[in-house]
């Protein structure tokens, strides 16, 4: 188990003061307020207590998709370390998982609910008017895969050039994929910019998204390397490009072209990148966050995670701070303007101070 962390009665009093000062972030809510770990006062330091119990982590997505495999598979590594359990739930509902989100929002910011994330739910804001936006949160960022484009293995198209010019006909094609976060902007792309119309089919996770593609529900589907590659290795998916700007070389299959070679328009709004982790609320116990981090480090460096990543098709980030932070914000940035500026959101970034890219 890893060793308590001892606070002086100083940095106790001022880490207090300093969340009367900030609040709940961006948000309001009876969860706002619970940013207090337990302790107790002897021989003049004060012994931070955690954890003492399980953990919560909700993953506000369907079971199997990025999000999910990342946070069992980091959620067992960590709790490992710590001695402790950590239970992981699946809360789908709301847009770019917003349901699950307010749910951990709500909680106590005690370090006792963590919530389980990707890129998708940077959009919250400017697709449900909810105040909370990456400011809010301390993020823990793990990894992320390449998009790429699939379609089904019946579906009579082997090249992104068919597929195009099934699209710019009259026989039609549809795309599955997750509302309102990053595969649903890079499907949008597609219409808005590259004059190529798909017929958008929504699911509550990449996951189901993909079993809809496979099962014929839909002909392609958007998601991430990671998410796709056992069915392209059972070939029930056939990839037609990666969601970038350069060719990809896809393990166990081979080169696959870029998006841009058939479709140059969407050259101006790439890369769109992936990450998979986990946050809390940026007002929790700065100790306790800082312990998170520790035992978070640690597990992406277990050869455990090591191999995961491998096996999952992704680039290994572990990032927290102020880098994580960075991270998020720039791809908050470039996510909620695109779908703006596509028409795609209810509301715009402008409304949250989320600044356009560059900016």
């Amino acid at each position: 188990m890893k060793m308590k962390k001892l606070l002086s009665l100083a940095l106790a009093a001022a880490m207090a003061l300093s969340l009367v000062a900030c609040g709940g972030g961006g948000g309001t809510s009876a969860g706002s307020s619970g940013a207090a770990s337990s302790g107790a006062v002897s021989g003049g330091e004060s012994e931070l207590e955690y954890p003492v119990r399980s953990i919560n982590n909700i993953i506000p997505f369907g079971a199997g998709g990025g999000t999910d495999v990342w946070n069992r598979a980091l959620m067992d590594s960590m709790g490992s370390i710590m001695g402790q359990t950590v239970v992981s739930s699946n809360m789908t509902g709301g847009s770019a998982g917003s349901i699950g989100v307010q749910y951990v929002w709500d909680a106590a910011h005690d370090g006792y609910t963590l919530c389980g994330t990707s890129e998708t739910p940077l959009t919250i804001p400017v697709m449900t008017n909810s105040e909370l936006t990456s400011k809010d949160w301390k993020f823990f960022i793990a990894a992320g895969s390449p998009g790429v484009l699939c379609i089904n293995k019946n579906a009579g198209m082997t090249t992104l050039e068919e597929v195009v010019a099934a699209a710019q006909g009259d026989e039609g094609v549809s795309i599955a994929g997750t509302t309102g976060g990053l595969w649903f902007a890079l499907a949008k792309l597609f219409d808005s910019y590259g004059n190529v119309p798909f017929k958008w089919v929504a699911y509550d996770g990449s996951s189901t998204a993909i079993k809809g593609c496979v099962s014929s529900e839909a002909d392609l589907v958007v998601a991430s390397a990671g998410e796709v590659v056992e069915y392209v290795r059972s070939g029930d998916l056939i990839p037609l490009c990666v969601m970038d700007k350069a060719d990809w070389e896809f393990p166990d299959y081979g080169s696959i072209p870029a998006v841009t070679s058939v479709v140059p328009e969407l050259e101006a709004y790439l890369p769109l990148s992936q990450f998979l982790g986990f946050m809390v609320p940026a007002d929790t116990d700065a100790a306790v966050v800082e312990y998170l981090e520790e035992v978070f480090h640690e597990a992406m460096k277990s050869d455990k995670i090591q191999q995961f990543a491998e096996d999952q098709v992704c680039q290994i980030y572990d990032l927290t701070g102020d880098e994580a932070s960075a991270f998020a914000a720039e791809l908050e940035s470039k996510l909620c303007w695109v779908l703006y500026d596509m028409g795609q959101t209810t509301y715009s970034p402008e409304d949250f101070g989320i600044p356009q890219p560059g900016v």
